[in-house]
């Protein structure tokens, strides 16, 4: 990775694919040797959860930057855990400012720091008006807990009243190629001057991984379940199921034919495209491995001239990207 390539500073590290629950087995020394290869080329972002890996991910994250914690900024999430962490679909929200105090302190021991630099509600929580959330996570501020507070994933009105609040300055959606669903949050929190962070940069392995349309996902692999039932939502469920899994694919193998002309994988065209588009500050690239890291991190580098572009548009027309917000409130 080049020096001074500005580029990376719209890079951050999202440590969801290497630990947490739903993507197969897991290699802790692997999701070590991610952090570390991560860090090493000049990422500076790093974005965990409470309940990623049952709190394994906040954890290996906190081990690896320890010593380097001046260096970084440390983005992790919290108001969500698993009833039954063995079961994906036991999600209970909770962002009650006695829990959000447990889920902060729990964090900032993983993580081995005082305080964060993001913190984020997971997801919206029924039980309370967005202003109530907002002013409970202000309560974490105002005890310098977290110097920049926000939100994930809420749907289209519960952003728009979380936002008129003034108090939340960052805010997390997926974003990429493939997935326009929340643009008009994204662009409202931009407008304020807040941060963006985008994840799915990757769209959970289809603009990454060499899948072929008949694939078939280990037993505990959340997108298998996706394709086998048809579930749609909130997340990634919606690029899996049904017949929108093989028009992705064939998608996929177009951009990755594309990217070999130009002497990258597909997932290191995919970053470097994502990265330049407007609508995030932070776009997050999930890696397993140090291979991946730099694999992901290599087409920085390259220039895409207005023809690669152009190619590009023409490609993704062929797309049914979903843009309705489909989160709840």
């Amino acid at each position: 990775m080049p020096d001074g390539n500005e580029l990376i500073g719209r890079v951050g590290f999202g440590s969801g694919t290497m630990i947490a629950q739903g993507y197969g087995a897991v290699d802790e020394e692997s999701a070590r040797g991610a952090v570390d290869a991560a860090y090493t080329a000049g990422v500076r972002f790093f974005d965990t959860a409470h309940f990623y890996g049952s709190g394994r991910s906040e954890a290996i994250v906190g081990e690896m930057l320890e010593g380097r914690r001046e260096e970084v900024r440390l983005c992790t999430k919290g108001g969500v855990r698993y009833s039954d962490p063995t079961n994906l679909l036991t999600l209970v929200c909770d962002s009650s400012y006695d829990a959000l105090r447990r889920f902060m302190d729990e964090s900032l021991t993983r993580l081995r720091t005082d305080q964060v630099d993001v913190y984020l509600l997971h997801q919206f929580d029924p039980a309370l008006t967005p202003e109530q959330q907002m002013e409970n996570l202000q309560r974490l501020k105002d005890e310098g807990l977290v110097r920049d507070v926000g939100f994930c994933n809420f749907g289209a009105e519960a952003s728009r009243r979380a936002l008129a609040t003034g108090i939340p300055s960052a805010v997390e959606y997926s974003f990429s190629l493939l997935d326009h669903r929340y643009l008009t949050e994204l662009s409202d929190a931009g407008a304020r001057g807040g941060l963006r962070v985008t994840y799915g940069s990757y769209v959970h392995g289809l603009l990454s991984e060499d899948f072929l349309p008949d694939h078939e996902f280990e037993p505990e692999d959340w997108r298998g379940r996706s394709r086998r039932e048809g579930r749609s939502g909130t997340s990634g469920n919606v690029f899996f199921a049904g017949d929108a899994f093989a028009a992705n694919v064939a998608i996929a193998g177009r951009l990755r034919e594309l990217a070999g002309s130009l002497g990258l994988s597909l997932a290191a065209f995919t970053l470097a495209l994502t990265v330049r588009e407007p609508y995030s500050d932070i776009a997050l690239f999930g890696c397993r491995n140090a291979s991946e890291v730099a694999d992901g991190l290599s087409g920085l580098a390259v220039e895409l001239d207005e023809e690669v572009l152009a190619r590009v548009a023409e490609i993704l027309s062929a797309a049914d990207r979903p843009t309705e917000n489909l989160l709840g409130r």
